[in-house]
C-alpha cells in the first residue's frame, strides 16, 4: 500500500494513486424561473397533444362505425333476392295435394280438383 503525502489515510485498491478528497457540498441553486416556465409550456403542449390524440381516436371509431354500416348496407343491397312473383294457382295445387292424400286408395275421386288446377294453369299461360 502506498502512502500519499499530506494524507493520513492509507488507500487500497486500484485508485491508490489518486488523492483522497473529502466530499464538498455545494449549495443547490434554486430552480430557474425560465426552466419552470419551459416545463409548464412543455406540459401544456403535452396536454394539448393528448386531447388531439383522444379526438383522433374518437374520430377513428366513428369512421370505423360508418364504414361498417355502409358496407352492411351495400352488402344487403347487392345480395338481395329479386322480387319473386307469387306462384300462380297455389290454392288449386294445394287442394290437389290434399285430395290425393285423403283419397290415396281411390285417386279418381280427385278428378274435379285436378281439372280446376289444370284450368287455372291454362289461364295463367
Amino acid at each position: 500500500m502506498k502512502q500519499i503525502p499530506g494524507d493520513s489515510e492509507t488507500l487500497k485498491g486500484p485508485a491508490a494513486g489518486w488523492p483522497f478528497l473529502s466530499p464538498s457540498y455545494l449549495p443547490v441553486p434554486p430552480p430557474r424561473q425560465s426552466a419552470n416556465s419551459e416545463l409548464d409550456e412543455i406540459r401544456s403542449v403535452l396536454r394539448e397533444s393528448d386531447k388531439v390524440v383522444e379526438r383522433l381516436q374518437k374520430r377513428k371509431e366513428d369512421i370505423a362505425k360508418e364504414v361498417t354500416q355502409r358496407a352492411k348496407d351495400l352488402h344487403d343491397k347487392e345480395f338481395q333476392l329479386p322480387y319473386q312473383k307469387p306462384m300462380a294457382c297455389l290454392a288449386e295445387k294445394n287442394a290437389c295435394l290434399k285430395c290425393y292424400r285423403e283419397h290415396s286408395k281411390d285417386p279418381l275421386k280427385c278428378a274435379n280438383v285436378v281439372n280446376n288446377f289444370a284450368d287455372c294453369a291454362r289461364r295463367v299461360r
